[in-house]
């Protein structure tokens, strides 16, 4: 069978997306031999990526994702292909392709978080951006012959939402890296906090800064306690993280939280093995894998109760109501500083990340590929 795969997300730089096509086609590639693979891809990962197995094909499909060039050329060269099916990460799926393909349907963020707060464009660019994807995951959801989701909270909230049923989504865990704790670098943890400027006692937060991640409501939860405590956000430096800037300035908060931007992993492990814990506060996640990277480190979580997090994270978090600040910085609270309630929360994730595996994902995304390709 001929299966592509529209990789031009492929990569870490495209955040969650780009993550998820670099371990699907990373543990694909070790477990088929048999089926042809072809891998669409941008320019840089054209010229750099190596396959190893002789069933696995690079394609230039040189197009942005949501761009005229993905709706008009993207499907011609999939007609000149001719797969027997395509599996589209995401749900930017060109609109005049007919044929046969599975779609993966990370989360509904898109939809359900909204307004001129959750962008950098003027409004009216916005709201037409805003009913244009709509209609992308409306018709992504329809016409799929198969949708692929994280977590069974999506998948509840995808049935309800399009009356679609049940049995057309496929609920896929996704991974996380168990060997990160083996990731941390050689400098001593002393210099690591150096480096970035922070001051312990400290609790961390890693990943974007869009509204519906709720950070601001963390930071006033961290000053209620008001003991000393710091708060680490590890973060890209771009125009959400000027925005928070902006706020924490507002809050009076600066001298207790440190943004310390883009940190590598090999630091990061470093990081948080010096943290009380990890805080997550975010309304919504397609699958929270930031927040089973720091259990794989060992290091407590204190999270959300919304969206898919309580599913993912089992027993292995302490959870808090994400529009309560006083319930975040009660749960907070109780964990700083409290040795035997860390214990207890790090031996809980260390357990609970061993459920997720890339190559159990993988072989349960080719066992759709091979129901429907035929």
């Amino acid at each position: 069978m001929k299966i592509v795969i529209d990789a031009r997300m492929y990569g870490l730089e495209n955040a969650g997306i780009g993550r998820y096509l670099v371990n699907l086609i990373n543990q694909i590639e070790k477990i088929d031999e048999e089926n042809k693979y072809l891998i669409l891809l941008r320019e840089k990962y054209y010229r750099s990526l190596v396959f190893k197995n002789k069933n696995f094909f690079k394609i230039l499909a040189n197009y942005p994702h949501y761009s005229f060039q993905e709706q008009i050329f993207l499907p011609i060269q999939l007609f000149k292909l001719k797969p027997n099916l395509v599996h589209f990460p995401h749900f930017n799926i060109p609109l005049f392709w007919w044929g046969k393909f599975v779609v993966t349907i990370h989360d509904l963020i898109k939809k359900e978080s909204k307004g001129t707060k959750t962008t950098t464009r003027a409004p009216f660019f916005y709201w037409v951006k805003y009913y244009v994807h709509l209609f992308l995951i409306n018709q992504a959801v329809k016409k799929s012959v198969k949708i692929i989701t994280p977590s069974y909270y999506w998948q509840k909230e995808l049935v309800k939402i399009y009356s679609i049923p049940k049995n057309k989504i496929e609920v896929t865990y996704e991974g996380v890296d168990e060997n990160l704790l083996n990731k941390k670098n050689d400098l001593n943890p002393q210099k690591i906090l150096q480096k970035y400027k922070i001051k312990k006692p400290f609790v961390v937060y890693t990943g974007s800064l869009y509204p519906h991640k709720n950070v601001e409501r963390l930071v006033g939860a961290v000053k209620k306690i008001n003991q000393g405590l710091n708060l680490v956000v590890v973060c890209a430096r771009n125009v959400f993280y000027e925005r928070f800037k902006k706020a924490v300035g507002k809050i009076g908060a600066q001298n207790f939280v440190n943004l310390v931007g883009f940190v590598p992993d090999e630091d990061l492990a470093s990081l948080y093995q010096q943290a009380e814990a990890f805080v997550f506060p975010s309304f919504w996640e397609g699958f929270g894998l930031p927040g089973l990277e720091a259990m794989a480190t060992g290091l407590p979580v204190i999270s959300s109760n919304a969206s898919c997090l309580p599913e993912i994270y089992g027993e292995a978090a302490l959870y808090f109501n994400p529009l309560d600040t006083n319930d975040i910085a009660e749960k907070i609270a109780m964990v700083v500083g409290n040795k035997a309630k860390q214990k207890d929360l790090i031996e809980k994730g260390l357990v609970q990340v061993k459920k997720y595996s890339w190559q159990k994902m993988a072989r349960e995304t080719l066992q759709v590929y091979e129901s429907y390709a035929r």
